[in-house]
């Protein structure tokens, strides 16, 4: 009779509860001299590889040196302003993404809201490259090019994690952020306050500040009026509404505090806002390039 061992060997993933990416744009660029793109806020992350030239990013009152062979990550939710160099611009790879998995894994990098900026070692630079390329070479609307997207966005995001070799960080109320951020999203056209975002996750405001800082270094409240603002751009956009109804549609009390609010994000009056998207907005061939 046979005699078995009993073994077993095996690893256990404590982040298995881990939510997909989805790729939101993908590109290359060069850009012209001194080309401003700004002041800008997005709704999703957008890593940069810089391949030539260099630049400059403004975020969080603080401006980031962006050379060859550098990083840069530029959070959803957060004013920024990235300017090409006036004699030597850059050259950028970039692919946007949302996704639950997205602030763990560009942490897991090393990036903070703090520290947007990241070098690289010289001996890893082509191999950077081939990984936003890759992701790139499979752009486009059928399910095998958005499955192929989101596998070398994996691959890309998994090589630069081995230049860095951290540890998962796990920054104090994570588990908050998420649903705290879809209240919002679901009822920043209502008079909702941080006290009511707090409750409907079941926490204290105290605890979902501290949660907001620790996780996207900025409060509750910036967050929201940050949110209401990006919507607000959206509306803009169509070209159909009066600032009175996108004020409503957008939360705000009325057209003039909602036209303040906007001036003090945006750095402009919303009534200037499709002649700065015209002015910034890259004048690139084809339709597969997004904003960089």
């Amino acid at each position: 009779m046979a005699t078995f061992v009993p073994y077993k060997n095996y690893f256990y993933n404590q982040f298995h509860g881990m939510s997909s990416l989805i790729v939101h744009s993908v590109g290359i660029e060069q850009s012209s001299p001194g080309f401003v793109h700004g002041p800008d806020v997005r709704q999703f992350y957008s890593l940069h590889f810089c391949l030539h030239g260099g630049g400059t990013l403004k975020t969080n009152n603080k401006v980031h040196k962006v050379g060859v062979g550098d990083l840069m990550l530029i959070y959803p939710h957060t004013k920024v302003y990235p300017k090409a160099d006036r004699q030597n611009p850059w050259e950028l790879c970039w692919v946007g993404f949302t996704g639950g998995d997205a602030r763990l894994l560009t942490d897991a990098i090393g990036f903070t809201p703090l520290k947007p900026v990241l070098p690289t070692p010289t001996t890893s630079r082509e191999r950077i490259e081939e990984t936003f390329r890759e992701i790139y070479g499979c752009r486009g609307d059928r399910p095998a090019q958005i499955v192929g997207m989101t596998g070398k966005l994996y691959t890309c995001l998994s090589f630069l994690m081995t230049l860095t070799s951290q540890a998962f960080p796990h920054n104090p109320g994570l588990e908050y952020i998420e649903p705290a951020c879809e209240y919002i999203a679901a009822n920043y056209e209502k008079k909702i306050t941080v006290e009511q975002i707090a409750e409907a996750i079941g926490v204290s405001r105290s605890c979902l500040y501290r949660a907001f800082l620790a996780n996207m270094s900025l409060s509750p409240l910036d967050y929201l009026t940050e949110y209401r603002i990006k919507a607000s751009c959206n509306l803009l956009e169509k070209g159909c509404y009066s600032l009175k109804e996108i004020a409503y549609q957008c939360g705000f009390t009325n057209a003039l505090y909602y036209s303040k609010v906007f001036k003090k994000v945006m750095g402009f009056a919303p009534t200037s806002y499709l002649d700065h998207l015209s002015a910034y907005r890259p004048k690139v061939g084809g339709s597969d390039l997004n904003q960089p």
